[in-house]
Protein backbone atom coordinates (compact mmCIF):
# COMPACT_ATOMS: atom_id res chain seq x y z
CA UNK A 1 0.00 0.00 0.00
CA UNK A 2 2.62 2.66 0.67
CA UNK A 3 3.82 1.66 -2.55
CA UNK A 4 1.15 2.64 -4.24
CA UNK A 5 0.49 5.78 -2.34
CA UNK A 6 4.14 6.75 -3.06
CA UNK A 7 3.61 6.06 -6.81
CA UNK A 8 0.37 7.89 -7.07
CA UNK A 9 2.44 10.63 -5.23
CA UNK A 10 5.01 10.96 -7.88
CA UNK A 11 2.19 10.98 -10.95
CA UNK A 12 0.49 13.30 -8.91
CA UNK A 13 3.65 15.41 -8.38
CA UNK A 14 4.54 15.22 -11.90
CA UNK A 15 1.24 16.36 -13.18
CA UNK A 16 1.71 19.37 -11.25
CA UNK A 17 4.94 19.82 -12.77
CA UNK A 18 3.60 19.58 -15.86
CA UNK A 19 0.68 22.19 -15.48
CA UNK A 20 3.16 24.57 -14.16
CA UNK A 21 5.78 23.99 -17.15
CA UNK A 22 2.91 23.97 -19.79
CA UNK A 23 1.15 26.88 -18.73
CA UNK A 24 0.19 28.88 -22.55
CA UNK A 25 1.15 32.67 -22.06
CA UNK A 26 0.88 35.20 -24.88
CA UNK A 27 3.69 37.81 -25.47
CA UNK A 28 2.19 41.24 -24.23
CA UNK A 29 3.89 44.51 -24.97
CA UNK A 30 2.95 48.04 -23.90
CA UNK A 31 2.63 50.78 -26.41
CA UNK A 32 4.11 54.12 -25.33
CA UNK A 33 1.57 56.93 -25.81
CA UNK A 34 4.09 59.76 -26.39
CA UNK A 35 5.41 58.35 -29.21
CA UNK A 36 2.15 56.57 -30.79
CA UNK A 37 -1.39 57.42 -31.89
CA UNK A 38 -4.19 55.22 -31.76
CA UNK A 39 -6.17 55.47 -35.16
CA UNK A 40 -9.63 54.34 -36.30
CA UNK A 41 -9.98 53.96 -39.99
CA UNK A 42 -13.30 54.99 -42.22
CA UNK A 43 -14.33 54.53 -45.20
CA UNK A 44 -17.01 57.65 -45.76
CA UNK A 45 -16.50 57.44 -50.32
CA UNK A 46 -20.11 57.72 -51.64
CA UNK A 47 -19.21 55.02 -54.21
CA UNK A 48 -17.06 51.96 -54.21
CA UNK A 49 -16.23 48.39 -54.22
CA UNK A 50 -15.32 46.57 -51.39
CA UNK A 51 -11.96 46.67 -50.11
CA UNK A 52 -9.00 45.19 -48.05
CA UNK A 53 -4.70 45.35 -47.13
CA UNK A 54 -4.69 48.28 -45.09
CA UNK A 55 -1.33 50.15 -44.67
CA UNK A 56 0.29 52.29 -42.49
CA UNK A 57 3.62 53.09 -44.25
CA UNK A 58 3.81 50.72 -45.93
CA UNK A 59 3.33 47.61 -43.46
CA UNK A 60 0.30 45.74 -43.54
CA UNK A 61 -2.18 46.43 -40.50
CA UNK A 62 -5.06 44.43 -41.76
CA UNK A 63 -6.48 41.97 -45.10
CA UNK A 64 -10.27 41.68 -43.80
CA UNK A 65 -12.19 42.92 -46.83
CA UNK A 66 -15.15 45.13 -45.56
CA UNK A 67 -17.93 47.16 -47.57
CA UNK A 68 -19.04 50.58 -48.69
CA UNK A 69 -18.89 52.77 -45.44
CA UNK A 70 -17.31 50.28 -43.59
CA UNK A 71 -14.44 50.42 -40.76
CA UNK A 72 -11.25 48.26 -40.74
CA UNK A 73 -11.31 45.43 -39.71
CA UNK A 74 -15.37 44.64 -40.51
CA UNK A 75 -15.52 42.60 -36.99
CA UNK A 76 -14.89 45.17 -35.03
CA UNK A 77 -13.95 49.23 -35.42
CA UNK A 78 -10.53 48.57 -33.73
CA UNK A 79 -7.56 51.22 -33.05
CA UNK A 80 -4.59 50.20 -34.63
CA UNK A 81 -1.34 52.18 -33.13
CA UNK A 82 0.70 54.62 -35.60
CA UNK A 83 3.68 56.45 -34.41
CA UNK A 84 3.28 60.66 -34.48
CA UNK A 85 4.23 62.33 -37.32
CA UNK A 86 3.99 62.38 -41.28
CA UNK A 87 2.18 58.35 -41.59
CA UNK A 88 1.18 57.15 -45.02
CA UNK A 89 -2.10 55.09 -45.48
CA UNK A 90 -2.96 52.95 -48.11
CA UNK A 91 -5.78 50.86 -48.73
CA UNK A 92 -6.62 48.41 -51.61
CA UNK A 93 -10.44 48.86 -53.31
CA UNK A 94 -11.54 46.20 -55.72
CA UNK A 95 -13.90 46.61 -58.58
CA UNK A 96 -17.66 47.72 -58.21
CA UNK A 97 -19.62 45.29 -60.87
CA UNK A 98 -22.73 46.14 -60.51
CA UNK A 99 -24.41 50.06 -61.66
CA UNK A 100 -22.89 52.40 -61.26
CA UNK A 101 -19.81 50.50 -61.44
CA UNK A 102 -16.53 51.69 -60.33
CA UNK A 103 -13.40 50.41 -61.56
CA UNK A 104 -10.84 48.52 -59.04
CA UNK A 105 -8.25 51.70 -57.29
CA UNK A 106 -5.44 51.63 -54.17
CA UNK A 107 -6.05 54.56 -52.69
CA UNK A 108 -2.88 56.31 -50.88
CA UNK A 109 -2.65 59.14 -48.48
CA UNK A 110 -1.03 60.58 -45.25
CA UNK A 111 -2.17 61.77 -42.23
CA UNK A 112 -0.42 63.69 -39.69
CA UNK A 113 -0.83 62.59 -36.30
CA UNK A 114 -0.47 63.62 -32.65
CA UNK A 115 -1.01 62.31 -29.10
CA UNK A 116 -4.45 60.79 -28.75
CA UNK A 117 -7.03 58.99 -30.31
CA UNK A 118 -8.62 59.55 -33.90
CA UNK A 119 -10.55 58.43 -36.49
CA UNK A 120 -9.82 58.69 -40.12
CA UNK A 121 -12.39 59.46 -42.26
CA UNK A 122 -11.24 57.93 -45.96
CA UNK A 123 -13.45 60.28 -48.22
CA UNK A 124 -12.45 60.74 -51.66
CA UNK A 125 -10.09 58.56 -53.33
CA UNK A 126 -7.64 61.41 -54.24
CA UNK A 127 -7.59 63.38 -51.28
CA UNK A 128 -5.93 62.79 -47.88
CA UNK A 129 -8.36 61.29 -44.96
CA UNK A 130 -9.98 63.63 -42.31
CA UNK A 131 -9.03 62.94 -38.87
CA UNK A 132 -11.48 63.46 -36.18
CA UNK A 133 -10.08 63.16 -32.65
CA UNK A 134 -12.16 60.73 -30.35
CA UNK A 135 -12.98 61.12 -26.97
CA UNK A 136 -10.35 59.41 -24.79
CA UNK A 137 -13.14 58.03 -22.58
CA UNK A 138 -16.54 57.09 -23.92
CA UNK A 139 -19.63 58.09 -22.00
CA UNK A 140 -20.75 55.80 -19.15
CA UNK A 141 -23.18 55.19 -17.33
CA UNK A 142 -24.86 52.61 -14.45
CA UNK A 143 -26.03 49.67 -16.44
CA UNK A 144 -28.80 48.70 -14.02
CA UNK A 145 -30.15 52.52 -12.93
CA UNK A 146 -29.94 54.49 -15.60
CA UNK A 147 -31.72 54.54 -19.21
CA UNK A 148 -29.63 56.73 -21.49
CA UNK A 149 -27.36 56.28 -24.75
CA UNK A 150 -24.85 58.36 -26.15
CA UNK A 151 -25.20 59.27 -29.60
CA UNK A 152 -22.46 61.70 -31.74
CA UNK A 153 -22.87 62.30 -35.45
CA UNK A 154 -20.20 63.08 -37.94
CA UNK A 155 -21.41 64.24 -41.89
CA UNK A 156 -19.60 62.80 -44.95
CA UNK A 157 -22.75 63.61 -47.16
CA UNK A 158 -22.12 65.03 -50.78
CA UNK A 159 -24.50 66.36 -53.45
CA UNK A 160 -25.28 64.05 -56.53
CA UNK A 161 -21.69 65.32 -57.98
CA UNK A 162 -20.01 63.31 -55.03
CA UNK A 163 -17.56 65.84 -54.86
CA UNK A 164 -20.07 68.97 -53.52
CA UNK A 165 -20.42 69.18 -50.04
CA UNK A 166 -24.19 68.91 -49.26
CA UNK A 167 -23.95 71.19 -46.07
CA UNK A 168 -24.97 71.16 -42.30
CA UNK A 169 -27.25 68.32 -41.62
CA UNK A 170 -29.26 67.97 -38.28
CA UNK A 171 -29.84 64.26 -37.18
CA UNK A 172 -33.61 63.84 -35.92
CA UNK A 173 -34.89 60.97 -34.22
CA UNK A 174 -38.50 59.63 -33.40
CA UNK A 175 -39.46 57.09 -30.96
CA UNK A 176 -41.56 54.16 -31.33
CA UNK A 177 -44.51 55.47 -29.80
CA UNK A 178 -43.99 59.06 -30.52
CA UNK A 179 -44.91 61.58 -33.93
CA UNK A 180 -42.38 63.99 -32.44
CA UNK A 181 -39.01 64.33 -33.62
CA UNK A 182 -36.11 64.50 -31.33
CA UNK A 183 -32.92 66.80 -32.16
CA UNK A 184 -30.08 64.40 -31.72
CA UNK A 185 -27.10 66.74 -33.36
CA UNK A 186 -27.71 69.69 -34.88
CA UNK A 187 -26.16 71.45 -37.95
CA UNK A 188 -23.05 69.25 -38.47
CA UNK A 189 -21.11 70.42 -41.00
CA UNK A 190 -19.00 68.44 -44.03
CA UNK A 191 -16.05 66.75 -42.23
CA UNK A 192 -16.99 67.33 -38.73
CA UNK A 193 -18.84 65.48 -35.65
CA UNK A 194 -21.27 66.48 -33.22
CA UNK A 195 -20.69 66.21 -28.79
CA UNK A 196 -21.81 63.16 -27.05
CA UNK A 197 -25.82 63.55 -27.47
CA UNK A 198 -27.29 62.00 -23.75
CA UNK A 199 -30.71 60.35 -25.41
CA UNK A 200 -33.13 58.81 -23.26
CA UNK A 201 -34.91 55.45 -23.81
CA UNK A 202 -38.40 54.47 -23.78
CA UNK A 203 -40.43 51.48 -24.51
CA UNK A 204 -43.26 50.95 -26.61
CA UNK A 205 -45.67 51.91 -23.61
CA UNK A 206 -43.53 55.44 -23.15
CA UNK A 207 -41.80 54.36 -19.77
CA UNK A 208 -38.13 53.85 -18.94
CA UNK A 209 -37.67 50.39 -19.94
CA UNK A 210 -35.47 48.13 -17.49
CA UNK A 211 -34.78 46.13 -20.48
CA UNK A 212 -32.44 48.65 -21.57
CA UNK A 213 -33.22 48.42 -25.63
CA UNK A 214 -35.64 50.77 -27.71
CA UNK A 215 -36.18 49.31 -30.64
CA UNK A 216 -38.14 50.99 -33.91
CA UNK A 217 -36.94 53.90 -33.35
CA UNK A 218 -36.78 56.05 -36.68
CA UNK A 219 -34.10 58.43 -37.97
CA UNK A 220 -34.56 61.34 -40.65
CA UNK A 221 -31.91 63.97 -41.54
CA UNK A 222 -32.82 67.46 -41.96
CA UNK A 223 -30.90 70.74 -43.93
CA UNK A 224 -29.50 73.79 -42.87
CA UNK A 225 -33.14 75.54 -43.67
CA UNK A 226 -34.70 72.64 -41.27
CA UNK A 227 -36.25 70.98 -44.27
CA UNK A 228 -36.21 67.31 -44.17
CA UNK A 229 -33.89 65.73 -46.67
CA UNK A 230 -36.11 64.36 -49.59
CA UNK A 231 -34.74 61.83 -52.43
CA UNK A 232 -36.15 59.98 -55.06
CA UNK A 233 -38.47 57.05 -54.44
CA UNK A 234 -37.90 54.52 -57.41
CA UNK A 235 -35.89 53.69 -60.28
CA UNK A 236 -38.74 54.54 -62.38
CA UNK A 237 -39.62 57.92 -61.28
CA UNK A 238 -38.15 61.33 -60.62
CA UNK A 239 -40.39 61.73 -57.39
CA UNK A 240 -38.95 62.99 -54.55
CA UNK A 241 -40.36 62.16 -50.74
CA UNK A 242 -38.66 62.75 -47.32
CA UNK A 243 -36.48 59.97 -46.32
CA UNK A 244 -36.72 58.54 -43.11
CA UNK A 245 -35.03 55.21 -41.59
CA UNK A 246 -36.84 52.72 -39.31
CA UNK A 247 -36.18 49.58 -37.35
CA UNK A 248 -32.83 51.18 -35.72
CA UNK A 249 -32.72 50.31 -31.83
CA UNK A 250 -30.49 52.12 -29.06
CA UNK A 251 -29.44 50.19 -25.87
CA UNK A 252 -29.19 52.09 -22.52
CA UNK A 253 -25.41 52.93 -21.45
CA UNK A 254 -23.86 52.38 -24.94
CA UNK A 255 -21.96 55.15 -26.76
CA UNK A 256 -23.06 54.71 -30.80
CA UNK A 257 -21.23 56.82 -33.48
CA UNK A 258 -23.44 57.34 -36.28
CA UNK A 259 -21.59 58.73 -39.55
CA UNK A 260 -23.51 59.67 -42.58
CA UNK A 261 -22.56 58.92 -46.09
CA UNK A 262 -23.24 58.98 -50.12
CA UNK A 263 -24.45 61.43 -52.30
CA UNK A 264 -28.15 62.44 -53.36
CA UNK A 265 -29.23 61.20 -56.75
CA UNK A 266 -29.10 62.74 -60.18
CA UNK A 267 -32.44 61.90 -62.03
CA UNK A 268 -34.00 58.24 -59.61
CA UNK A 269 -32.49 56.44 -56.93
CA UNK A 270 -30.39 54.15 -59.11
CA UNK A 271 -27.56 56.30 -58.50
CA UNK A 272 -28.63 58.17 -54.89
CA UNK A 273 -26.45 56.49 -51.81
CA UNK A 274 -27.68 57.61 -48.93
CA UNK A 275 -26.06 55.46 -45.27
CA UNK A 276 -26.57 56.33 -42.17
CA UNK A 277 -23.93 53.54 -40.84
CA UNK A 278 -23.12 52.83 -37.05
CA UNK A 279 -20.86 51.92 -34.41
CA UNK A 280 -20.13 51.10 -30.98
CA UNK A 281 -16.55 52.69 -30.21
CA UNK A 282 -14.63 50.78 -28.22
Amino acid sequence: MKKINIILFAILGLAFVSCQTNEITYPVSTVDLTKYSEVRVLNAIPVTGTSDTLLFNNANYSSVSTALGGYYPLSTPKYFIVPFGNDSISLRFVAKTTTPTVAAFTYKGSMTLTKGKWSAYIYNAAKNPILLQDSDQVPSTDAWKDTVCFVRVANFFFKADGVTPFGKLTLKVQKNNSTVWETVASNVDFGTQSFYYHYTLKNTAGVKPWSGTESNITFAIFDSNGVQYQQFTSATTSVKGAYSLTLQSFSKGRAYVIYIIGKEGTTNNKDQFLNLKQYIPL
